[in-house]
């Protein structure tokens, strides 16, 4: 019984490796992108002098009540199975960097590892480098995180320059008048959209506006946009 309590804790802190994309939730964030994804706050460590030693201090970044008593308890397990491996020392934290990767950028390289359980995430960074704070675990809410995330407005549409420039839509008219306003222009300015939502009638209003750009009217009636799910429509070519 024992051996089985303890896999069950092992798998409830596993321990990934962050993807590229992923790497912004190991650095600092406006208050805004804060609030968005829950984030309580986070712990900054170092191994002192000799690389052995082990101080923290916590720093918070959300509102006082989410780092409750469930939080606290919870933060001390996962640090205390990081302590275990790659917070063990600064060695450890060397070579578990060198053999699981999870480049998030910045020089000298950081890594960065996420333990997410059933009501938190927590992104630890760790900086491999004498002298210098060595990992920062940042925490967040996920009760919150996907409560903000639901009530976020839906995206209709995106649409993006020959620049890089890129802008998300989440009024169906003002996404639809721009592709009015710039399409004609896409040969010079690149313009290109994309229909993401599944609203039968903002998908055939969009084709409609393309179409009647090349002089042609739409073949394809409303009752065919309500048949298909979204597949998605840009300028330069349809996916």
């Amino acid at each position: 019984m024992e051996q089985n309590q303890k896999r069950s804790a092992e798998s409830q802190f596993a321990i990934r490796p962050a993807s590229f994309d992923e790497a912004g939730l190991f650095y600092a964030m406006t208050p805004e992108e804060d609030q968005r994804l829950g984030c309580i706050g986070h712990v900054r460590m170092d191994f002192g002098h000799r690389g052995k030693e082990f101080w923290h201090t916590w720093w918070p970044r959300g509102p006082e009540e989410l780092n409750g008593p469930e939080f606290k308890a919870e933060l001390q397990e996962v640090v205390d199975k990081l302590r275990t491996g790659v917070l063990k020392d600064l060695a450890s934290m060397t070579k578990y960097c060198w053999d699981y990767g999870g480049e998030v950028g910045n020089w000298p390289t950081n890594y960065g590892y996420i333990v997410e359980t059933e009501n938190y995430r927590y992104c630890l960074r760790c900086n491999p480098v004498p002298g210098d704070y060595q990992a920062y675990l940042t925490a967040f809410d996920l009760r919150v995180q996907r409560q903000n995330l639901a009530e976020q407005p839906v995206v209709i549409g995106r649409v993006t320059y020959a620049g890089g420039e890129q802008v998300e839509y989440t009024d169906a008219e003002a996404y639809l008048q721009c592709i009015r306003e710039e399409l004609p222009n896409h040969p010079v300015t690149g313009f290109r959209y994309e229909t993401l939502t599944d609203d039968p009638a903002v998908r055939k209003q969009a084709d409609d506006i393309l179409y009647d750009l090349n002089g042609e009217e739409n073949p394809r009636p409303l009752e065919d946009y309500q048949k298909q799910t979204n597949q998605g429509m840009m300028m330069g070519g349809m996916t």
